[in-house]
């Protein structure tokens, strides 16, 4: 084995903190690296949550783990009900799929004004109790940062077609009933 693997070797049995993880995920220059290292293999490997070298010592970390994935679960619960109190009626599947789409694209890839938001929540220790989170002001907070105007009127978009879908095939199929 060589002194490369040597080093690897040890640093994936070294064990990091949930801050230490949090700061793999989102430190300063972490994007420039990952993409420095796409220039230098002359292909694309991935940016956003693929971490590349720091993979290994993160999933170490199995809690921070966890806890993105009770974010993930809590943020995609919670934008659910809050739609469905807006009575979309047909339209509350799909603007619910692309909201849960555009925070899977936005913990996967974290604007810059983002990552603060995110690891503020993800060091709340107290909202990691349970299979959920369940302070929904916290969760709202952070979706109202989450989630763009842009997304926002991708939701309601696909909302409104959905929409607009059934109200002309009902229509279409009221007058072939009547003719």
């Amino acid at each position: 084995m060589n002194h490369q693997q040597q080093n690897n070797n040890s640093e994936v049995n070294e064990s990091i903190t949930t801050q230490e993880a949090v700061d793999l995920l989102f430190g300063e220059g972490w994007l420039d690296e990952a993409v420095s290292i796409e220039d230098e293999a002359n292909c694309t490997i991935g940016a956003g949550l693929d971490w590349g070298s720091a993979l290994a010592p993160l999933m170490l970390n199995l809690p921070l783990f966890g806890r993105l994935s009770t974010l993930r679960v809590s943020l995609n619960r919670e934008v659910r009900l809050i739609i469905e109190t807006w009575n979309l009626g047909i339209g509350t599947t799909s603007a619910t799929e692309t909201a849960r789409a555009r925070i899977k694209e936005r913990l996967l890839s974290p604007s810059p004004e983002l990552i603060p938001h995110l690891e503020a929540t993800l060091l709340q220790d107290d909202l990691y109790g349970e299979e959920f989170i369940s302070n929904r002001e916290a969760l709202k907070s952070l979706l109202a940062v989450l989630l763009t105007d842009s997304d926002r009127e991708e939701i309601a978009e696909k909302a409104a077609n959905s929409i607009r879908t059934q109200v002309m095939s009902q229509m279409n199929f009221s007058e072939k009933l009547s003719a």
